[in-house]
């Protein structure tokens, strides 16, 4: 792998790349790998089964089929602008002639970026602006609707509604009820907390920022105030169609059983995260879980490694829900231990998450 930065101008020269904006193009390449080969290297084998798309940027491959027929392949050749033998299981022998850069990528996460943006696409007119446009990229970035089922998609487009707002005016109060979901089309904004008689500001939010899922979630009030810094335009998705495009899909619960299934296969490494309060936990542990507290839960994203299953719990499951979608958002692979029916919401109400309303 290589730090080298990614060509755009060339990436663009290959399907399905070229039809992608130049904001989707920017997020695509944090997905990229940069493979420099050396000669005689084996990129793939016949008959290999292989969860990445490859495409060949500089240098020169052979191409070895069933028959032992080899077909020298170089960057400029006219038939070059497809992944190579984009198959799931491949078809030829690939080994490099000369210095070779190959980009891969996931076939999953390509599959996806291009179902999101043709979605998107067919919602928008010719005559649409860059505003229009911009917002619902901002989303195709986010971790959290990549795990969007296809079939939703078009329907979460549909369903948001267009509010036009003005400098000054409180979008979400802090301790009132929630009841919608806010995409920042055009404008700013400032997320602030009451702290004694003063107020702390925790977050500036540009177009494209989303804000007000942590209440939809976990039926706790606001946690934070956000107030418009300008005139703007908001995208605007209520409760219920939240829950059902959104939530349901993102927050996935298994029970015990499940978990040890998981474990016993040991492809990935499971961490249990109990998100009550430390005395809470003291009081009653889950075996082997890690306690961080939902309020710090955000803080300590970016130390948690991606590489890892988590599986989160509280005492009732409205907590945990949350913790699992604030894992899902930041890009970790995350479930709700399900303990069946919930016991009743016990979450201390002094405790709330640190960063959004």
């Amino acid at each position: 792998m290589s730090d080298v930065p990614i060509d755009l101008e060339k990436l663009q020269e290959f399907i399905p790349f070229d039809c992608l904006s130049e904001s989707h193009l920017k997020e695509i390449c944090g997905q990229i790998q940069v493979l420099n080969l050396p000669p005689a290297r084996v990129l793939f084998k016949r008959g290999e089964q292989s969860d990445k798309a490859f495409f060949l940027i500089k240098g020169a491959l052979d191409l070895t089929d069933a028959s032992f027929q080899v077909r020298n392949f170089p960057a400029d050749d006219d038939e070059n602008y497809l992944a190579l033998d984009n198959y799931a299981e491949h078809t030829v022998n690939a080994i490099t002639k000369e210095p070779t850069v190959v980009y891969g990528i996931e076939r999953n996460k390509l599959d996806l970026l291009m179902t999101w943006t043709q979605a998107a696409e067919s919602m928008l007119d010719e005559d649409d602006d860059s505003h229009e446009r911009d917002w619902m990229d901002a989303l195709l970035e986010s971790e959290l609707f990549s795990q969007i089922p296809p079939q939703n998609i078009q329907a979460l487009f549909v369903k948001f509604e267009e509010r036009e707002v003005s400098l000054g005016e409180e979008i979400v109060r802090e301790g009132e009820a929630g009841d919608t979901f806010y995409v920042i089309k055009q404008g700013k904004a400032m997320v602030t907390r009451s702290q004694g008689s003063k107020a702390e500001t925790l977050a500036a939010l540009t177009a494209g920022s989303f804000f007000g899922e942590d209440a939809l979630i976990s039926d706790d009030p606001r946690n934070a105030t956000v107030t418009m810094t300008s005139d703007g335009v908001l995208m605007c998705l209520g409760k219920e169609d939240f829950h059902t495009l959104l939530s349901g899909s993102v927050i996935r619960k298994l029970k015990d059983a499940q978990i040890e299934e998981m474990e016993e296969e040991g492809d990935r490494a499971i961490v249990r995260l109990d998100v009550r309060l430390p005395m809470e936990f003291k009081h009653d542990r889950v075996p082997g879980a890690r306690n961080i507290p939902l309020n710090e839960l955000r803080r300590q994203l970016k130390s948690l490694e991606k590489d890892f299953v988590y599986i989160v719990s509280c005492d009732g499951g409205r907590r945990s829900e949350l913790g699992a979608y604030l894992l899902t958002e930041a890009g970790l692979d995350a479930y709700v231990l399900d303990r069946g029916k919930p016991k009743g919401d016990k979450q201390d109400k002094d405790e709330k998450p640190a960063e959004q309303a």
